[in-house]
């Protein structure tokens, strides 16, 4: 039996903490490859009661131990960066709608969890990224990245998990030591620690069902198997809706972990083995109108909980890259067919010796199968009117249209064309990280690691076909034919694909092998942190893809497939083959070149400077902090694409200050429900533009006319200038069990759909709430609800075009989910 949580005894213990405040710092200028400078941490005020430290092991404890991103494990009182470890518990409540929203819970990270369980663009505050899937974000389970590179086209890290009860905590970290260790992510890492087994049987098993026609079942039991070793297995399955309904399963699918850990002399060793097979459906962007500069929904169209995707819309037979046609199953999403085994070793020997190893081999499937916007609506009339290909062909007035059912569709019906994507992608990756530590005297502690990836991507891509449809909720295909000289022509095809001709339908294979050797050493002194780092990566890419030319797929009188770019046999080849320093100096430099262009190293200057204190009234990490990134390889040009010299770079600066941290505001009182409300907050500011930028930014507006723009100056696309989420909660202790209520009030703030700066996305608030019943030992009843106001809040702008997209008032964006609820039943022993 579990035992109870005695939440009054440590509340009490509580009142005898002493107060740890911890300035911190780190910065350095880094102009030479050969400097190394010291990365200094000061510690004022750190006697510790031995009650505090009991209390100390609630998870928002700067006592406790973060093992991402650091060569021993560091207190994140101890850390000169920003570190935010969460627990299951934690994670739960904050409902999130993916992975990705999970890292929200770092001030300045910034997920776009709006369009489905996967395909998240993440961003890093100070990063300029610009919503491009998550070249600064890298995923991790057990310390091990989850593939050799942070992100592909159509592949982010966080996509490569799913959440359940299998997790004990995540460890993000933003900065710092991060760039040495591992893959060397410069920007920021989440690290998915899992539970395993010990001498006591634990286990779980729960059933959720949300509003939106949601249905899962988790399930986790851990324990001894026999003497020195302990097992756990667990996992979940959901079928669902969704809140943007489909008329088909929007998420289908589980995954299923398990642990084998086994104690040894000075240590143990861990195996564990996940298979991920999950259906989730992604949706890019949708129709809403702007009123006096705020968004709202369009008329008939309420993105919130509606959606283009319907049955009618499924499937679709598009052009395969190796000939001939594929079925596009629209209900097959961006999924996850994956399976991973890894290992952790670690060992402690006489002398201050230590060895640490963590390994893991993964690999599977990522598709894509996708409905993705194009323009602004428009009437059917004037679409017909404007379509290229029937010139010289067909009039205007020779064109017909109905339904499926063979139902006429009016020419002033609203219609719009959605791209129709597919991608099938399969990887396979090899991670293998070794270090070895010795305690040079008191205090000091040197570490030599090797870090080893090889990992491949195989692609096929369909991105040629466009699909005319009616503009409401789960549409309608409409299908085009024209009559001249006593022939029929087939605009469309029989599915109402409008156009599949140019586009990008591509073969493409690529393989890498990183070999990374690093060094750090970590000094103690009295009240002071001395750190330094350095770490040697050598790149190997290679990358074939196919070249294309037209080609006529269908006959003649089929003119909606009779230029499709397909490939022609031949290839452009990639090759990088590349060596580059990194330092931890209290700042991080890091440097890539890219592939084939070999442009200079992309650089990050970082200077931070913050404090930590905890105490029985508060926890506070708080940090401000001046980023510099330079690096970024582009061609100058003007507006006709003619050069302006050579290749070149530009850059950004970010200024800013994030807080993350509790308060206990009545921690002195004695009445227990009083002293138990909290205040928790999570925010981020930041004032952070491109520059260095010369000649133009070239890009197609909404009306298809080439732009010669200019970004410098302009705020750093998709990133919120500012970030708040506060969460006040208060736990009742019953003689039956306990009740703990909890609101999260989030702002986020003004943003911009790309680097002109010419399409806000404004800013929005949004409310979530929950409740948890602990009822006895073993019942748990979770009952929580998400944007409850049912806010529109726009993540995303039109993305197809450049600059202002509005026409009319009209829009097109992605927004947070509408109002959702969940309620979850757990029995725990």
């Amino acid at each position: 039996m579990r035992q109870k949580t005695d939440r009054v005894r440590r509340a009490h213990l509580a009142k005898t903490q002493e107060t740890t405040l911890r300035p911190t710092g780190r910065g350095a200028v880094l102009n030479s490859v050969a400097a190394a400078v010291a990365g200094i941490l000061y510690c004022a005020g750190s006697a510790y009661a031995a009650d505090e430290q009991a209390a100390a092991t609630a998870p928002s404890s700067l006592d406790e131990i973060v093992v991402t991103a650091s060569a021993q494990g560091v207190r994140k009182l101890d850390a000169s960066y920003n570190i935010v470890s969460v627990s299951l518990d934690e994670i739960k409540n904050s409902n999130p709608a993916s992975v990705a929203d999970i890292f929200k819970l770092s001030p300045g990270i910034w997920p776009e969890a709006s369009g489905g369980q996967t395909g998240v663009n993440i961003d890093v505050a100070g990063f300029p990224n610009g919503g491009g899937d998550s070249p600064y974000f890298t995923t991790m389970i057990q310390g091990s990245p989850l593939y050799g590179s942070a992100a592909l086209s159509f592949m982010d890290s966080s996509s490569l998990l799913r959440f359940d009860d299998t997790v004990e905590r995540v460890e993000i970290v933003q900065g710092g030591p991060s760039a040495i260790f591992s893959s060397g992510q410069a920007g920021a890492t989440a690290n998915f620690i899992l539970r395993t087994g010990s001498d006591k049987t634990t286990g779980s098993v729960g059933f959720t069902y949300g509003s939106e026609g949601s249905e899962r079942v988790d399930a986790f039991i851990s324990g001894k198997i026999i003497d020195g070793w302990y097992g756990s297995i667990g996992g979940f399955y959901r079928v669902s809706d969704g809140v943007r309904d489909p008329q088909y399963p929007s998420d289908i699918g589980g995954q299923l972990t398990a642990t084998l850990k086994h104690d040894l002399d000075g240590g143990s060793v861990m195996f564990w083995y996940r298979i991920l097979s999950d259906k989730n459906q992604w949706y890019a962007d949708f129709p809403y109108i702007v009123v006096n500069g705020k968004a709202e929904a369009y008329p008939g169209f309420d993105q919130r909980n509606n959606t283009y995707n319907s049955k009618q819309l499924q499937n679709f037979q598009i052009p395969s890259p190796g000939g001939g046609f594929w079925n596009d199953d629209i209900s097959n999403g961006r999924g996850a067919q994956l399976s991973y085994f890894g290992s952790n070793l670690d060992l402690k020997f006489d002398g201050g010796w230590r060895i640490y190893n963590t390994f893991l081999f993964d690999g599977g499937y990522i598709p894509t199968n996708a409905l993705v916007n194009n323009g602004n609506p428009q009437t059917l009339g004037d679409f017909i009117a404007g379509l290229s290909t029937i010139t010289g062909v067909l009039t205007p007035a020779q064109v017909q249209a109905h339904y499926l059912n063979g139902g006429a569709v009016p020419l002033n019906t609203s219609v719009i064309t959605e791209q129709v994507w597919q991608v099938r992608k399969k990887l396979t990756n090899v991670t293998d990280e070794f270090r070895v530590a010795k305690e040079l005297f008191d205090g000091n502690t040197l570490t030599l690691g090797l870090y080893a990836a090889h990992y491949t991507d195989n692609d096929a891509w369909s991105l040629s076909a466009n699909a005319l449809m009616n503009n409401v909720p789960n549409a309608s295909p409409i299908i085009l034919q024209g009559v001249a000289g006593g022939n029929i022509y087939n605009v469309t095809s029989s599915q109402g694909i409008v156009n599949a001709n140019g586009g990008y339908n591509i073969l493409e294979q690529g393989k890498a092998t990183n070999v990374a050797v690093y060094l750090s050493d970590s000094w103690k002194l009295n009240s002071w942190l001395f750190d330094a780092s350095v770490r040697l990566e050598h790149i190997d890419l290679d990358q074939q893809t196919t070249n294309l030319s037209p080609v006529q797929m269908g006959s003649q009188f089929d003119l909606w497939d009779n230029a499709v770019e397909l490939p022609n046999g031949t290839y452009s080849h990639g090759h990088e083959h590349n060596t580059m320093p990194t330092f931890s100096v209290g700042a991080n430099y890091n440097g890539s070149n890219g592939c084939p262009a070999n442009p200079p190293l992309n650089t990050v200057r970082n200077y931070e400077a913050g404090f930590k204190i905890q105490n029985r009234y508060m926890y506070i990490d708080a940090a401000i902090y001046d980023k510099e990134f330079k690096g970024l390889a582009y061609q100058p040009i003007d507006v006709n694409h003619v050069p302006l010299g050579p290749n070149s770079t530009y850059g950004s600066t970010a200024r800013g200050g994030r807080i993350v941290g509790s308060v206990n505001p009545f921690a002195a009182f004695d009445l227990q429900a009083v002293r138990d409300f909290k205040i928790q907050v999570n925010a981020e500011y930041e004032k952070a533009h491109y520059k260095d930028f010369q000649g133009c930014f070239v890009y197609q507006d909404i009306n298809g006319k080439t732009i010669c723009g200019s970004i410098n100056g302009q705020q750093l696309a998709r990133l919120p200038d500012f970030q708040i989420r506060v969460t006040p909660s208060d736990t009742q202790i019953f003689p039956w069990g306990s009740v703990t209520e909890y609101v999260t009030y989030e702002h986020v703030g003004q943003h911009y759909q790309d680097n002109t700066g010419l399409n806000p996305l404004g800013s929005y608030y949004d409310l979530a709430a929950g409740i948890v019943a602990e009822l006895g030992d073993s019942w748990e009843i979770r009952l929580m609800g998400t944007n409850l106001t049912n806010q529109i809040g726009l993540t995303e702008g039109n993305a197809r075009f450049g600059g202002n997209t509005e026409q009319g008032g009209v829009n097109f964006g992605r927004s947070i989910l509408g109002r959702e609820g969940s309620i979850e039943l757990k029995y725990k022993f």
